[in-house]
C-alpha cells in the first residue's frame, strides 16, 4: 500500500467521483486519508460476516463478490470493474455483508477508511443524492434480472444477462459497442444452465450479430440492440443480413 503523496493520480481520480463534487477543500480531506493498494495475487479483502473497514474504488483488475452455501458451493454474484466501488452499502449499513470480497491478481484499488467516508457525507449531505443514484443503479439491474430470468425465453434470458452485466461493468452503456469481460463458465452459473446450454445460447446470439465471442470476453457491437432483443423486440431479433 502506498501513500497518496507518492501517487499523483490520487487527487485526479478522486476529483472525478462524488468526493470531487463538493469543492477542493473537501476533496483535500479525502486525499489525505486515501491510499493505493496493489495486489499481486487474488486476495481476500473482507470475509462474509465481517464489516469492511474500507471503501474501495477499483483502478485496475476487478473485485469479485462471492456468495457461498453451507454445502460448499459458491457463485460469483458481482464483478466490480475499474470505476466501480466496493461498496457504498458498507458505509451506511450496520449489518455485515453475507459475501466475500476478493481482488483479482494484478488489481489496484484506491482505498478510503469507511469512518472517514461516513464523516465526509455528514459534513457534505449534498453527496447523498449522488450516492443514492449509484446504489439505485445496481438495485435496478438486480430487479430487472430477477424478473427477466423468470419470464424470458432461454436465449432472451442469456441476452438480458449479458446486457445487465455490461451495464454493471460500464454504467454509461448506451448506443455504442462494449467489451464485456466475463467467462462462459460464469455466464452458465448465473443463467442457471449447463455450460453446453450456455454455449448454444451464446452461439445463437453470435449468429444474430448481437455478440462476438473471444477468450474470456464478449464484444457487444450494439448494446441497445442486444437489450431490445432481450426484451422481445422483433426488429432487434432480425439478423443483420435479414
Amino acid at each position: 500500500m502506498t501513500n497518496p503523496n507518492s501517487d499523483p493520480d490520487v487527487r485526479e481520480r478522486l476529483a472525478s467521483t462524488v468526493f470531487g463534487a463538493v469543492g477542493s477543500e473537501a476533496l483535500d480531506d479525502m486525499v489525505r486519508v486515501a491510499r493505493i493498494e496493489h495486489f499481486k495475487r487474488p486476495s481476500l479483502l473482507s470475509a462474509a460476516g465481517e464489516r469492511p473497514h474500507h471503501l474501495r474504488l477499483v483502478l485496475s483488475g476487478h473485485i469479485q463478490v462471492i456468495a457461498r452455501h453451507v454445502s460448499g458451493s459458491e457463485i460469483v454474484v458481482g464483478h466490480i470493474t475499474p470505476g466501480g466501488w466496493a461498496t457504498w452499502l458498507s458505509v451506511f449499513m450496520d449489518q455485515a455483508p453475507a459475501q466475500d470480497f476478493y481482488s483479482s491478481a494484478s488489481a489496484s484499488c484506491l482505498t478510503l477508511p469507511i469512518e472517514e467516508v461516513r464523516a465526509f457525507c455528514v459534513r457534505h449531505p449534498q453527496t447523498y443524492p449522488m450516492i443514492i443514484r449509484m446504489i439505485g443503479h445496481r438495485m435496478r439491474l438486480l430487479i430487472e434480472w430477477t424478473g427477466q430470468s423468470v419470464l424470458a425465453a432461454p436465449v432472451q434470458r442469456m441476452a438480458k444477462l449479458l446486457s445487465i452485466l455490461a451495464q454493471e461493468q460500464q454504467p454509461a452503456a448506451g448506443q455504442g459497442s462494449i467489451t464485456l469481460h466475463v467467462t462462459q463458465a460464469r455466464l452458465a452459473i448465473q443463467a442457471r444452465c449447463s455450460r453446453q446450454t450456455a454455449n448454444q445460447l451464446l452461439h445463437q446470439l453470435e449468429q444474430r450479430g448481437l455478440i462476438v465471442s473471444a477468450y474470456g470476453q464478449f464484444a457487444i457491437p450494439d448494446w441497445s440492440r442486444l437489450d431490445k432483443f432481450a426484451d422481445g423486440d422483433p426488429e432487434a431479433a432480425a439478423r443483420p443480413n435479414d
